[in-house]
Protein backbone atom coordinates (compact mmCIF):
# COMPACT_ATOMS: atom_id res chain seq x y z
CA UNK A 1 0.00 0.00 0.00
CA UNK A 2 2.84 2.26 0.88
CA UNK A 3 4.18 1.93 -2.37
CA UNK A 4 0.97 2.53 -4.22
CA UNK A 5 0.87 5.96 -2.27
CA UNK A 6 4.42 6.79 -3.42
CA UNK A 7 3.58 5.85 -6.91
CA UNK A 8 0.89 7.93 -6.67
CA UNK A 9 2.34 11.01 -5.07
CA UNK A 10 5.20 10.63 -8.51
CA UNK A 11 2.32 10.75 -10.52
CA UNK A 12 0.97 13.58 -9.22
CA UNK A 13 4.04 15.95 -9.06
CA UNK A 14 4.87 14.60 -12.18
CA UNK A 15 1.60 15.97 -13.67
CA UNK A 16 1.87 19.18 -11.98
CA UNK A 17 5.81 19.86 -13.24
CA UNK A 18 4.43 19.19 -16.79
CA UNK A 19 1.23 21.89 -15.99
CA UNK A 20 3.67 24.30 -14.32
CA UNK A 21 6.18 23.87 -17.70
CA UNK A 22 3.46 24.48 -19.78
CA UNK A 23 2.44 27.41 -18.54
CA UNK A 24 5.43 29.04 -18.14
CA UNK A 25 6.69 28.21 -21.40
CA UNK A 26 3.23 29.60 -22.94
CA UNK A 27 4.53 32.98 -24.26
CA UNK A 28 3.26 35.20 -26.99
CA UNK A 29 3.72 34.19 -30.99
CA UNK A 30 1.93 37.42 -31.96
CA UNK A 31 3.63 39.00 -34.65
CA UNK A 32 5.11 42.67 -33.53
CA UNK A 33 4.29 45.25 -35.78
CA UNK A 34 4.58 49.29 -34.88
CA UNK A 35 0.67 50.88 -35.16
CA UNK A 36 0.52 54.15 -37.83
CA UNK A 37 -1.43 56.90 -35.90
CA UNK A 38 -4.95 57.20 -37.86
CA UNK A 39 -6.03 60.07 -38.69
CA UNK A 40 -8.99 61.94 -37.75
CA UNK A 41 -12.09 60.95 -39.44
CA UNK A 42 -12.85 64.48 -41.43
CA UNK A 43 -16.44 65.80 -41.34
CA UNK A 44 -17.10 65.74 -44.95
CA UNK A 45 -16.55 61.47 -44.30
CA UNK A 46 -18.62 61.32 -41.16
CA UNK A 47 -21.43 63.00 -42.93
CA UNK A 48 -21.52 60.44 -45.64
CA UNK A 49 -21.51 58.15 -42.67
CA UNK A 50 -24.40 59.15 -41.52
CA UNK A 51 -26.22 60.16 -44.49
CA UNK A 52 -26.10 56.37 -45.67
CA UNK A 53 -27.86 55.57 -42.24
CA UNK A 54 -30.97 57.55 -43.45
CA UNK A 55 -31.30 55.66 -46.48
CA UNK A 56 -33.93 52.59 -45.20
CA UNK A 57 -32.73 49.47 -46.64
CA UNK A 58 -34.12 47.33 -45.00
CA UNK A 59 -34.51 43.42 -45.88
CA UNK A 60 -37.99 42.16 -44.55
CA UNK A 61 -38.83 38.51 -44.20
CA UNK A 62 -42.05 39.42 -46.62
CA UNK A 63 -41.03 40.11 -49.90
CA UNK A 64 -43.95 42.27 -49.63
CA UNK A 65 -42.41 44.80 -47.56
CA UNK A 66 -39.35 45.39 -50.23
CA UNK A 67 -38.90 49.28 -51.00
CA UNK A 68 -36.91 49.31 -54.03
CA UNK A 69 -37.24 53.05 -53.96
CA UNK A 70 -34.54 53.14 -50.81
CA UNK A 71 -32.01 50.48 -52.37
CA UNK A 72 -32.32 53.20 -55.46
CA UNK A 73 -31.95 56.05 -53.86
CA UNK A 74 -28.67 54.73 -51.75
CA UNK A 75 -27.50 53.46 -55.43
CA UNK A 76 -27.83 57.05 -56.82
CA UNK A 77 -26.20 58.64 -52.97
CA UNK A 78 -23.35 56.05 -53.62
CA UNK A 79 -23.03 57.41 -57.26
CA UNK A 80 -22.94 61.48 -56.09
CA UNK A 81 -20.78 60.85 -53.12
CA UNK A 82 -17.83 58.75 -54.72
CA UNK A 83 -17.57 59.59 -57.96
CA UNK A 84 -13.90 58.72 -58.55
CA UNK A 85 -15.04 55.31 -57.72
CA UNK A 86 -17.74 55.38 -60.40
CA UNK A 87 -15.43 56.96 -62.92
CA UNK A 88 -12.44 54.52 -62.64
CA UNK A 89 -13.78 51.27 -61.33
CA UNK A 90 -16.70 49.03 -63.25
CA UNK A 91 -19.41 48.93 -61.70
CA UNK A 92 -21.87 45.99 -62.52
CA UNK A 93 -25.99 45.34 -61.16
CA UNK A 94 -26.51 41.92 -59.85
CA UNK A 95 -29.77 40.94 -59.27
CA UNK A 96 -31.23 43.94 -59.57
CA UNK A 97 -29.86 45.72 -56.62
CA UNK A 98 -26.05 43.70 -55.96
CA UNK A 99 -23.11 45.83 -56.90
CA UNK A 100 -19.83 43.97 -57.82
CA UNK A 101 -17.10 46.55 -58.67
CA UNK A 102 -13.56 46.16 -60.23
CA UNK A 103 -10.76 48.17 -59.11
CA UNK A 104 -7.88 46.95 -61.61
CA UNK A 105 -4.47 46.27 -60.13
CA UNK A 106 -0.90 46.71 -61.64
CA UNK A 107 -0.67 43.03 -62.22
CA UNK A 108 -4.02 41.45 -63.40
CA UNK A 109 -1.78 38.01 -63.59
CA UNK A 110 -2.04 38.04 -60.19
CA UNK A 111 -5.00 36.45 -58.19
CA UNK A 112 -7.47 39.38 -56.99
CA UNK A 113 -8.67 39.83 -53.55
CA UNK A 114 -12.83 40.34 -52.74
CA UNK A 115 -13.74 43.03 -50.25
CA UNK A 116 -16.70 42.59 -48.91
CA UNK A 117 -20.26 44.29 -47.33
CA UNK A 118 -24.20 44.19 -47.49
CA UNK A 119 -26.52 47.51 -48.04
CA UNK A 120 -29.13 46.09 -46.16
CA UNK A 121 -30.11 46.54 -42.47
CA UNK A 122 -33.05 44.61 -40.96
CA UNK A 123 -36.16 46.21 -39.74
CA UNK A 124 -36.93 47.96 -36.60
CA UNK A 125 -39.98 46.55 -34.77
CA UNK A 126 -42.76 48.98 -34.36
CA UNK A 127 -42.77 47.97 -30.70
CA UNK A 128 -39.64 49.43 -29.89
CA UNK A 129 -39.50 52.52 -31.71
CA UNK A 130 -39.98 54.67 -28.80
CA UNK A 131 -36.82 52.72 -26.68
CA UNK A 132 -34.51 54.20 -28.77
CA UNK A 133 -32.38 57.37 -27.65
CA UNK A 134 -32.83 58.77 -31.59
CA UNK A 135 -34.89 57.84 -34.61
CA UNK A 136 -33.16 54.99 -36.07
CA UNK A 137 -32.65 56.60 -39.23
CA UNK A 138 -31.47 59.57 -38.18
CA UNK A 139 -27.56 59.34 -38.52
CA UNK A 140 -27.19 61.03 -35.52
CA UNK A 141 -23.78 61.89 -34.06
CA UNK A 142 -24.14 62.11 -30.26
CA UNK A 143 -21.83 61.09 -27.44
CA UNK A 144 -18.47 59.80 -29.53
CA UNK A 145 -21.04 57.57 -30.99
CA UNK A 146 -22.63 57.23 -34.27
CA UNK A 147 -26.56 56.43 -33.48
CA UNK A 148 -28.81 54.48 -36.31
CA UNK A 149 -29.87 51.13 -37.90
CA UNK A 150 -26.99 49.61 -39.94
CA UNK A 151 -24.37 51.26 -37.61
CA UNK A 152 -22.49 47.96 -36.41
CA UNK A 153 -24.53 45.74 -39.50
CA UNK A 154 -23.15 46.36 -42.25
CA UNK A 155 -23.03 50.36 -43.33
CA UNK A 156 -20.00 51.34 -41.03
CA UNK A 157 -17.64 48.74 -43.42
CA UNK A 158 -19.33 49.26 -47.03
CA UNK A 159 -18.99 53.10 -46.43
CA UNK A 160 -15.32 52.79 -44.95
CA UNK A 161 -14.46 51.30 -48.05
CA UNK A 162 -15.90 53.24 -50.43
CA UNK A 163 -14.12 56.09 -48.39
CA UNK A 164 -10.83 54.34 -48.68
CA UNK A 165 -11.14 54.06 -52.51
CA UNK A 166 -11.90 57.04 -53.49
CA UNK A 167 -9.08 58.86 -51.21
CA UNK A 168 -6.61 56.59 -52.86
CA UNK A 169 -8.01 56.88 -56.35
CA UNK A 170 -7.62 60.85 -55.60
CA UNK A 171 -3.69 60.22 -54.75
CA UNK A 172 -3.71 58.09 -58.59
CA UNK A 173 -3.15 55.06 -56.73
CA UNK A 174 -3.18 51.62 -58.52
CA UNK A 175 -3.56 48.68 -55.76
CA UNK A 176 -0.62 45.93 -56.66
CA UNK A 177 -3.63 43.46 -57.54
CA UNK A 178 -7.24 43.70 -58.78
CA UNK A 179 -9.80 44.20 -56.06
CA UNK A 180 -13.62 43.19 -56.52
CA UNK A 181 -15.78 44.86 -53.87
CA UNK A 182 -19.13 42.60 -53.53
CA UNK A 183 -21.86 44.59 -51.85
CA UNK A 184 -24.90 42.24 -51.64
CA UNK A 185 -28.31 43.69 -51.20
CA UNK A 186 -30.04 40.84 -48.96
CA UNK A 187 -27.62 39.39 -46.98
CA UNK A 188 -29.98 39.27 -43.87
CA UNK A 189 -32.57 37.25 -45.82
CA UNK A 190 -30.52 34.73 -47.00
CA UNK A 191 -28.24 36.56 -49.70
CA UNK A 192 -29.39 35.88 -53.13
CA UNK A 193 -27.41 38.67 -54.01
CA UNK A 194 -24.16 38.00 -52.87
CA UNK A 195 -25.10 33.83 -54.18
CA UNK A 196 -26.08 35.52 -57.92
CA UNK A 197 -22.44 38.07 -57.62
CA UNK A 198 -20.91 34.25 -56.51
CA UNK A 199 -22.01 32.33 -59.26
CA UNK A 200 -20.75 35.31 -62.45
CA UNK A 201 -17.11 35.03 -60.86
CA UNK A 202 -17.39 31.57 -61.10
CA UNK A 203 -18.65 31.34 -64.44
CA UNK A 204 -15.72 34.08 -65.23
CA UNK A 205 -13.03 31.29 -63.95
CA UNK A 206 -12.17 33.74 -61.38
CA UNK A 207 -10.76 32.52 -58.18
CA UNK A 208 -9.44 35.54 -55.33
CA UNK A 209 -6.21 34.96 -53.58
CA UNK A 210 -8.79 35.88 -50.09
CA UNK A 211 -12.36 37.27 -49.30
CA UNK A 212 -12.42 39.57 -46.18
CA UNK A 213 -16.38 40.28 -45.43
CA UNK A 214 -17.87 41.61 -42.28
CA UNK A 215 -17.57 38.79 -38.81
CA UNK A 216 -15.32 39.08 -35.56
CA UNK A 217 -14.34 42.45 -33.90
CA UNK A 218 -11.91 44.07 -31.84
CA UNK A 219 -12.74 43.90 -28.52
CA UNK A 220 -11.57 45.65 -25.28
CA UNK A 221 -14.72 44.10 -22.72
CA UNK A 222 -15.34 40.66 -23.88
CA UNK A 223 -12.12 39.21 -22.90
CA UNK A 224 -11.97 39.43 -18.92
CA UNK A 225 -8.49 39.42 -17.55
CA UNK A 226 -7.28 41.02 -20.90
CA UNK A 227 -5.60 44.71 -20.61
CA UNK A 228 -4.79 44.42 -24.21
CA UNK A 229 -7.31 44.93 -27.37
CA UNK A 230 -8.30 41.36 -28.86
CA UNK A 231 -8.65 41.32 -32.42
CA UNK A 232 -11.14 38.20 -33.31
CA UNK A 233 -10.19 37.55 -36.87
CA UNK A 234 -13.13 35.08 -38.13
CA UNK A 235 -11.28 32.09 -40.19
CA UNK A 236 -14.57 29.58 -39.86
CA UNK A 237 -18.49 30.27 -39.77
CA UNK A 238 -21.05 28.02 -38.02
CA UNK A 239 -23.27 26.10 -40.27
CA UNK A 240 -27.27 27.31 -40.65
CA UNK A 241 -30.00 25.00 -40.37
CA UNK A 242 -33.70 26.22 -39.48
CA UNK A 243 -36.38 23.15 -39.14
CA UNK A 244 -40.29 23.42 -39.16
CA UNK A 245 -41.76 20.91 -36.76
CA UNK A 246 -45.38 20.22 -37.37
CA UNK A 247 -47.98 18.39 -35.63
CA UNK A 248 -51.13 17.31 -36.97
CA UNK A 249 -53.57 15.91 -34.64
CA UNK A 250 -57.70 16.80 -34.55
CA UNK A 251 -58.52 19.19 -32.23
CA UNK A 252 -62.81 20.57 -31.42
CA UNK A 253 -64.39 22.57 -28.83
CA UNK A 254 -61.97 23.72 -26.01
CA UNK A 255 -64.53 22.44 -23.44
CA UNK A 256 -63.71 19.00 -24.03
CA UNK A 257 -60.29 18.50 -24.88
CA UNK A 258 -58.64 15.45 -25.28
CA UNK A 259 -55.88 14.47 -22.87
CA UNK A 260 -53.06 15.44 -25.35
CA UNK A 261 -53.26 18.04 -28.16
CA UNK A 262 -50.92 18.93 -31.05
CA UNK A 263 -49.90 21.84 -29.17
CA UNK A 264 -49.23 19.30 -26.21
CA UNK A 265 -46.86 17.06 -28.43
CA UNK A 266 -45.03 19.91 -30.33
CA UNK A 267 -44.23 21.44 -26.90
CA UNK A 268 -42.95 18.54 -25.47
CA UNK A 269 -40.56 17.36 -28.38
CA UNK A 270 -39.41 21.48 -27.97
CA UNK A 271 -38.74 20.92 -24.53
CA UNK A 272 -36.96 17.52 -25.04
CA UNK A 273 -34.30 19.20 -27.40
CA UNK A 274 -33.68 22.05 -25.13
CA UNK A 275 -33.08 19.98 -22.30
CA UNK A 276 -30.70 17.74 -24.34
CA UNK A 277 -27.97 20.12 -26.14
CA UNK A 278 -25.38 19.54 -28.30
CA UNK A 279 -21.69 18.35 -26.57
CA UNK A 280 -19.70 20.59 -26.65
CA UNK A 281 -16.36 20.78 -28.78
CA UNK A 282 -12.81 22.52 -29.14
CA UNK A 283 -12.60 23.43 -32.84
CA UNK A 284 -9.88 24.73 -34.75
CA UNK A 285 -11.08 28.35 -34.62
CA UNK A 286 -11.12 27.73 -30.41
CA UNK A 287 -7.84 26.10 -30.46
CA UNK A 288 -6.34 28.62 -32.18
CA UNK A 289 -8.23 31.29 -29.65
CA UNK A 290 -6.59 29.65 -26.95
CA UNK A 291 -3.34 29.68 -28.31
CA UNK A 292 -3.43 33.63 -28.96
CA UNK A 293 -5.10 34.89 -26.26
CA UNK A 294 -3.70 32.43 -23.31
CA UNK A 295 0.04 33.58 -23.00
CA UNK A 296 -1.62 37.01 -21.97
CA UNK A 297 -4.51 36.15 -19.51
CA UNK A 298 -4.02 36.29 -15.66
CA UNK A 299 -1.64 33.01 -13.99
CA UNK A 300 -5.02 30.11 -13.75
CA UNK A 301 -6.86 31.29 -17.34
CA UNK A 302 -3.47 31.20 -19.15
CA UNK A 303 -2.65 27.35 -17.28
CA UNK A 304 -6.06 26.43 -17.85
CA UNK A 305 -5.68 27.64 -21.93
CA UNK A 306 -1.77 26.21 -21.90
CA UNK A 307 -3.40 22.29 -20.85
CA UNK A 308 -6.71 21.99 -22.36
CA UNK A 309 -6.12 18.85 -22.49
CA UNK A 310 -6.60 18.90 -18.61
CA UNK A 311 -8.82 21.42 -17.98
CA UNK A 312 -11.25 21.05 -20.76
CA UNK A 313 -14.05 20.64 -18.26
CA UNK A 314 -13.11 23.80 -16.15
CA UNK A 315 -13.02 25.82 -19.62
CA UNK A 316 -16.17 24.66 -21.02
CA UNK A 317 -18.06 26.02 -17.81
CA UNK A 318 -16.85 28.99 -17.97
CA UNK A 319 -17.38 29.26 -21.46
CA UNK A 320 -21.02 27.77 -21.32
CA UNK A 321 -22.43 30.89 -18.72
CA UNK A 322 -22.76 32.77 -21.18
CA UNK A 323 -24.83 32.87 -24.86
CA UNK A 324 -22.14 34.23 -27.08
CA UNK A 325 -19.36 31.58 -25.24
CA UNK A 326 -22.04 28.90 -25.27
CA UNK A 327 -22.26 29.20 -28.72
CA UNK A 328 -18.43 29.14 -29.62
CA UNK A 329 -18.44 25.54 -28.11
CA UNK A 330 -21.28 23.61 -29.49
CA UNK A 331 -23.87 23.65 -32.10
CA UNK A 332 -26.80 25.84 -30.42
CA UNK A 333 -30.75 25.18 -31.09
CA UNK A 334 -33.30 27.67 -29.88
CA UNK A 335 -37.02 27.97 -30.75
CA UNK A 336 -37.65 30.84 -32.65
CA UNK A 337 -41.63 30.97 -33.94
CA UNK A 338 -44.21 29.07 -32.54
CA UNK A 339 -47.82 29.14 -34.31
CA UNK A 340 -51.33 27.50 -33.52
CA UNK A 341 -54.72 28.05 -33.05
CA UNK A 342 -57.06 31.05 -34.12
CA UNK A 343 -59.43 30.98 -31.76
CA UNK A 344 -59.55 30.81 -27.87
CA UNK A 345 -62.04 28.29 -27.57
CA UNK A 346 -60.64 26.16 -30.33
CA UNK A 347 -58.31 22.88 -29.61
CA UNK A 348 -55.93 23.46 -32.89
CA UNK A 349 -55.52 20.33 -35.11
CA UNK A 350 -52.05 21.75 -36.33
CA UNK A 351 -49.34 23.29 -34.45
CA UNK A 352 -45.53 24.17 -36.04
CA UNK A 353 -42.43 25.28 -34.64
CA UNK A 354 -39.11 26.49 -36.44
CA UNK A 355 -36.14 25.59 -34.54
CA UNK A 356 -32.58 27.46 -35.96
CA UNK A 357 -29.29 25.61 -35.47
CA UNK A 358 -26.16 26.97 -35.89
CA UNK A 359 -24.07 24.13 -36.57
CA UNK A 360 -20.20 23.77 -35.36
CA UNK A 361 -17.55 23.04 -38.45
CA UNK A 362 -18.04 19.24 -38.40
CA UNK A 363 -21.14 18.38 -37.11
CA UNK A 364 -23.04 17.89 -40.88
CA UNK A 365 -26.97 18.99 -41.34
CA UNK A 366 -28.18 15.84 -42.27
CA UNK A 367 -27.00 14.10 -39.35
CA UNK A 368 -27.82 16.39 -36.79
CA UNK A 369 -31.42 16.05 -37.97
CA UNK A 370 -31.37 12.25 -37.64
CA UNK A 371 -29.92 13.34 -33.95
CA UNK A 372 -33.40 15.53 -32.91
CA UNK A 373 -35.31 13.06 -33.73
CA UNK A 374 -33.67 10.56 -31.99
CA UNK A 375 -34.52 12.60 -29.07
CA UNK A 376 -37.63 13.80 -29.87
CA UNK A 377 -38.84 9.67 -30.81
CA UNK A 378 -41.98 10.56 -31.54
CA UNK A 379 -43.29 10.08 -35.17
CA UNK A 380 -46.14 12.42 -34.84
CA UNK A 381 -43.83 15.62 -34.84
CA UNK A 382 -43.01 15.87 -38.93
CA UNK A 383 -39.73 17.51 -39.99
CA UNK A 384 -39.27 19.95 -43.01
CA UNK A 385 -36.13 21.79 -44.05
CA UNK A 386 -36.28 25.66 -44.41
CA UNK A 387 -35.29 27.15 -47.65
CA UNK A 388 -32.19 29.02 -45.60
CA UNK A 389 -29.71 25.96 -45.17
CA UNK A 390 -25.51 26.63 -45.53
CA UNK A 391 -23.35 23.96 -43.95
CA UNK A 392 -20.52 25.10 -41.58
CA UNK A 393 -17.92 26.68 -43.45
CA UNK A 394 -14.39 25.39 -43.73
CA UNK A 395 -11.71 26.88 -41.76
CA UNK A 396 -9.08 29.30 -43.06
CA UNK A 397 -5.39 28.95 -41.53
CA UNK A 398 -3.66 31.14 -39.65
CA UNK A 399 -0.49 30.56 -41.87
CA UNK A 400 -2.44 31.75 -45.00
CA UNK A 401 -2.41 35.09 -47.22
CA UNK A 402 -5.87 36.22 -46.31
CA UNK A 403 -5.18 35.89 -42.19
CA UNK A 404 -1.47 37.38 -42.71
CA UNK A 405 -2.57 40.48 -44.41
CA UNK A 406 -5.65 41.34 -42.47
CA UNK A 407 -3.25 40.79 -39.12
CA UNK A 408 -0.71 43.25 -40.40
CA UNK A 409 -3.21 46.18 -41.44
CA UNK A 410 -4.86 45.16 -37.37
CA UNK A 411 -2.32 45.45 -36.12
CA UNK A 412 -0.80 49.05 -38.27
CA UNK A 413 -4.14 50.68 -37.42
CA UNK A 414 -4.93 49.88 -33.63
CA UNK A 415 -2.40 49.91 -31.21
CA UNK A 416 -1.26 47.35 -29.40
CA UNK A 417 -3.44 44.86 -30.42
CA UNK A 418 -3.84 41.23 -30.09
CA UNK A 419 -4.92 39.27 -33.21
CA UNK A 420 -6.55 35.79 -32.40
CA UNK A 421 -8.51 33.21 -35.12
CA UNK A 422 -12.46 33.08 -33.81
CA UNK A 423 -15.31 31.33 -35.09
CA UNK A 424 -18.17 33.24 -36.24
CA UNK A 425 -21.45 32.02 -34.39
CA UNK A 426 -24.17 34.62 -37.10
CA UNK A 427 -23.83 34.04 -40.89
CA UNK A 428 -22.23 36.39 -43.03
CA UNK A 429 -22.56 36.70 -47.20
CA UNK A 430 -18.91 35.57 -47.20
CA UNK A 431 -20.33 31.85 -47.00
CA UNK A 432 -21.37 31.82 -50.51
CA UNK A 433 -18.01 32.06 -51.96
CA UNK A 434 -16.67 28.54 -50.82
CA UNK A 435 -15.71 27.89 -54.59
CA UNK A 436 -14.39 31.26 -55.52
CA UNK A 437 -11.73 30.91 -52.42
CA UNK A 438 -10.58 29.41 -49.70
CA UNK A 439 -9.39 31.71 -48.00
CA UNK A 440 -12.21 33.42 -46.45
CA UNK A 441 -11.53 36.00 -43.26
CA UNK A 442 -14.81 37.38 -41.37
CA UNK A 443 -13.50 40.89 -39.89
CA UNK A 444 -15.26 43.89 -38.94
CA UNK A 445 -12.60 46.58 -37.73
CA UNK A 446 -14.87 48.10 -35.48
CA UNK A 447 -14.52 48.38 -31.54
CA UNK A 448 -16.91 46.49 -29.30
CA UNK A 449 -20.21 47.92 -31.24
CA UNK A 450 -23.28 48.01 -29.18
CA UNK A 451 -26.72 47.15 -30.53
CA UNK A 452 -26.19 44.26 -33.58
CA UNK A 453 -30.30 44.28 -34.57
CA UNK A 454 -31.22 45.57 -31.39
CA UNK A 455 -32.45 48.63 -29.70
CA UNK A 456 -29.66 51.86 -29.92
CA UNK A 457 -27.47 49.98 -32.10
CA UNK A 458 -24.34 52.27 -32.66
CA UNK A 459 -20.53 52.45 -33.30
CA UNK A 460 -18.29 54.58 -31.72
CA UNK A 461 -16.35 57.47 -34.18
CA UNK A 462 -13.28 55.95 -32.72
CA UNK A 463 -14.59 52.26 -34.56
CA UNK A 464 -15.05 54.42 -37.95
CA UNK A 465 -11.69 55.77 -37.54
CA UNK A 466 -10.07 52.61 -37.59
CA UNK A 467 -11.88 51.37 -39.62
CA UNK A 468 -11.38 53.83 -42.37
CA UNK A 469 -7.54 53.48 -41.15
CA UNK A 470 -7.25 49.39 -41.31
CA UNK A 471 -9.02 49.28 -45.12
CA UNK A 472 -6.36 51.81 -46.06
CA UNK A 473 -3.59 49.78 -44.92
CA UNK A 474 -4.68 46.54 -45.99
CA UNK A 475 -5.26 47.86 -50.10
CA UNK A 476 -1.97 49.76 -49.48
CA UNK A 477 0.10 46.77 -48.37
CA UNK A 478 -0.95 44.39 -50.62
CA UNK A 479 1.79 42.68 -52.14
Amino acid sequence: MKKFFIGLLVLLLVLVAVVLYNTFTFTSTQTKIAAIPAPPVTDSSLQHFTKALTYKTISYGNPALFDSSAFLGFRKFLEQTYPLVHQHMQREIIAGYSFLYTWKGKDESKKPIVIMAHQDVVPVEEATRNMWTFDPFSGTVKDGFVWGRGTTDDKINLVAQFETAEKLLSENFVPARTILFAFGHDEEIGGKGAIAIAKLLKVRGITAEMILDEGGIITKEKMPGLTKPVALVGTAEKGYLSLELTVEKPGGHSSMPEQETAIDILTKAIVKLRSEPFEPEFTEPMHGLMQSVGPDMPFLQKMAFANPWLFKKAIIGTYEQSGPGNAMIRTTLVPTIVQAGVKDNVVPTVATATINLRLLPGNNSEQVIERLKEIINDERVVFKKMATLAEASKVTPVKSFGFQQVEMAIKKSYPQTISSPFLVIGATDSRHFGEISTNIIKFSPMIDPIGFHGIDERVSIESYQTALWFYEQLIRDLP
